[in-house]
């Protein structure tokens, strides 16, 4: 194998795992700051037990409530707070994906890209969310 010959499969691997990372990316900084909400309100909001030995300004009601407080106490990257272990998972999971879809699809003989074989596609999906579980866990 010429050092061009590695060069380019070097690349076209690197192109199968970079669309997942960004994903994975992207998923964190759309879902993070409603996780963050989310677990406030499990921990701090009204009617938890931590709720009774707060000041009432620190309990939240709902989320848009939570929203508001952690905005005007805490700034915007406060909703990002443990970002993270779910980013660098996230990366991983769905890094992950695309390079185990091309693979599988390629040992399942699919080189021809011009028609979509159902099979193979749900077969090689399989695989790939297979291999982002094991990732994941």
């Amino acid at each position: 194998m010429s050092a061009s010959e590695s060069t380019v499969s070097l690349s076209n691997k690197a192109l199968d795992l970079i669309p997942g990372v960004c994903g994975g990316i992207a998923r964190c900084l759309v879902g993070q700051p409603f996780d963050t909400i989310k677990t406030r309100l499990q921990v701090m909001g009204q009617g938890t037990a931590m709720a009774a030995h707060l000041p009432s300004h620190m309990v939240y009601i709902n989320s848009s409530d939570c929203l508001k407080k952690m905005m005007r106490h805490e700034g915007t990257l406060s909703l990002y707070k443990g970002i993270t272990a779910p980013m660098i998972g996230n990366m991983g999971m769905l890094g992950i994906h695309f390079p185990v879809f091309a693979k599988t699809m390629h040992l399942l003989g699919d080189e021809s890209h011009d028609r979509l074989n159902i099979w193979k596609s749900l077969v090689s999906g399989g695989m790939a969310g297979m291999a982002g579980s094991f990732v994941s866990t």
